[in-house]
């Protein structure tokens, strides 16, 4: 009997991306069974392999949040101004299925690859190109740069009104996700029978702006179909139901939603079952029938003060009502690793294997293959050099004048 493959067994993906977003999204191809071979700078110039809190993993380049995103790729370093790189970049690209890359607008054709030549030259290629505001601007970008320009920032203000930027870089993995849903959608374009004689690439262009205002659809509904912003606050549920927030108990704090009739009866039995005053209870069911947010929160912080989170997320669970304690990372991440979709990988050294996120979802049949640990810078330079048909010699010169490198130790 036959294993069936992989999604994406067979296909070659060219990541050419630095920094988050491209990454991850070479990271997700990957995960589906692609072949991933990251391109990066000879000199080793991508401050994510750098950061980290492990020295050792860091003096590696290997920073737990690289390691993190690039399970399962083949490394080639060189400087792609050098005439003997762009010959072999110009083999593997066209030996491959997709490329991904995130230069500024404009810095990839001067670099002599400009996707609609290199999509004429090999019709089985797609182009996906990452840039910050889109392929018409120059400006440069970072996460935090476009959670402020979407108004990321101010839907996320605090009880004061005054916006903060929602403390990971959310839009740069937003857009790496976006950024593969829609090389999935060309493959799939590219590969469906259609009565043409042959297959067809197309140029994808992803945007950290764009991404960012699809993740906010919701705050965009009232500007953009009745001309009217309702003001929001990170402290404020989305819906403006008077029994859903964030609430201070006797061992930390308490998220509660309620969205629906049954949920707040839940809640609200819940608090009887517990005792809670029969006058607050009134009041309570009063405040929120009434839709008095202000008055129901307080009301509600304070029958819930005298109980755990523990003691809380079983009751609140048992009466169906939508609630948990609020976690660290580090807590999340243990769950993560015990009970969510996830890859484990052997550290460099080989002591130990760690969990890192996975595709985020499961299926009847396969999804992920066994991944190869993330390799330091360069790893597989002289292999991929070779397969691009470069001879020995001069793959030994690329070396030794700095136009290619590799691990030193």
């Amino acid at each position: 009997m036959t294993s069936t493959p992989t999604p994406l067994a067979g296909l070659r993906v060219i990541d050419w991306t630095h920094v988050l977003a491209g990454p991850f999204a070479g990271y997700q191809l990957g995960l589906l069974g692609a072949e991933v071979i990251r391109i990066e700078r000879a000199d080793g110039d991508d401050m994510i392999r750098a950061k980290g809190l492990d020295a050792e993993l860091t003096a590696l380049g290997l920073g737990e949040t690289f390691v993190t995103q690039g399970a399962g790729k083949r490394s080639l370093a060189i400087d792609a101004r050098d005439p003997r790189a762009k010959q072999a970049l110009s083999e593997l690209i066209g030996s491959a299925d997709v490329l991904l890359e995130n230069f500024r607008p404009g810095k990839l054709a001067a670099l002599g690859f400009d996707p609609q030549q290199l999509i004429a030259r090999h019709p089985q290629l797609v182009v996906c190109s990452i840039t910050g505001f889109g392929p018409a601007s120059d400006r440069r970008a970072y996460d935090h740069v476009i959670q402020a320009a979407s108004g990321l920032m101010a839907a996320n203000a605090d009880r004061d009104g005054k916006p903060q930027r929602v403390g990971f870089p959310l839009v740069d993995y937003a857009v790496g996700q976006q950024a593969a849903l829609a090389v999935m959608s060309a493959l799939y374009r590219r590969d469906r029978p259609s009565g043409e004689a042959r297959t067809r690439g197309e140029w994808l262009q992803v945007s950290m702006m764009g991404a960012a205002l699809t993740l906010m659809a919701p705050t965009y509904a009232g500007p953009l179909v009745s001309g009217m912003e309702m003001p929001r606050s990170a402290s404020t549920a989305f819906s403006g139901s008077p029994l859903s927030g964030t609430f201070e108990v006797a061992d930390g704090q308490l998220a509660i939603v309620c969205n629906a009739a049954d949920q707040a009866k839940g809640l609200l039995n819940a608090l009887r079952e517990t005792g809670t005053d029969a006058s607050l209870l009134s009041s309570l069911h009063e405040a929120a029938e009434l839709r008095d947010v202000p008055r129901a929160q307080a009301l509600l912080g304070q029958a819930l003060g005298g109980r755990t989170t523990a003691e809380w997320d079983a009751l609140l669970t048992r009466h169906g009502v939508p609630a948990t304690p609020v976690v660290r990372p580090a807590q999340a991440a243990a769950q993560m690793a015990r009970d969510w979709p996830h890859v484990e990988l052997p550290l460099p050294n080989g002591a130990r294997r760690v969990p890192v996120p996975g595709i985020g979802f499961t299926s009847s049949e396969p999804l992920t293959p066994s991944l190869r640990a993330p390799v330091r810078r360069g790893a597989d330079t002289r292999r991929l050099l070779a397969e691009a048909g470069l001879e020995a010699s001069a793959i030994a010169a690329m070396l030794a004048d700095g136009a290619a490198s590799e691990p030193s130790d």
